[in-house]
């Protein structure tokens, strides 16, 4: 069994689109994208672990070639739930049983946005955009690199 409780998945982008169910539109330019799930043992201290690790985190190229994090940069989060990376395969198949119940996943998801938004606000040059929870999304993105993070714990 498994003791992950919290996965993201991070990407640099230069352009991120999301097309949420209702047709509206989430659209950033320079930035990074951040796909996070949460897992069935994952706990509110973990939430706020993962928002610091994010915002801390250096992996955001600058003008001058160094690295800095999303909350130097003058770019924009975009951050969608991601259901899906807390699949097993089993038997040719990914199973999904492992994944935090809805509701929990809804409140750890929102209050994720807002540590968010709340660390990056110390930066008028940075937008957080976020997804909805629990509902198909449709995501395209153009990056200036095909290299993803994973941070898991």
């Amino acid at each position: 069994m498994s003791t992950i409780r919290v996965r993201c998945l991070l990407q640099q982008c230069t352009k991120a689109t999301l097309r949420l169910q209702d047709d509206s539109v989430v659209t950033i330019n320079r930035g990074m994208v951040a796909f996070v799930a949460f897992i069935k043992d994952a706990q509110l201290d973990d939430v706020d672990k993962l928002a610091k690790e994010i915002a801390t985190v250096k992996l955001c190229e600058s003008e001058n070639g160094g690295l800095k994090t999303i909350v130097d940069l003058p770019g924009d989060l975009l951050i969608i739930p991601q259901a899906t990376l807390g699949g097993r395969l089993n038997s040719h198949r990914f199973q999904y049983h492992h994944n935090i119940n809805k509701d929990t996943g809804q409140e750890f998801y929102d209050r994720f946005v807002s540590n968010m938004r709340d660390l990056c606000s110390q930066n008028t040059n940075n937008v957080v955009h976020a997804g909805s929870y629990g509902i198909r999304q449709i995501y395209s993105s153009e990056t200036n690199g095909p290299a993803m993070h994973i941070i898991e714990f």
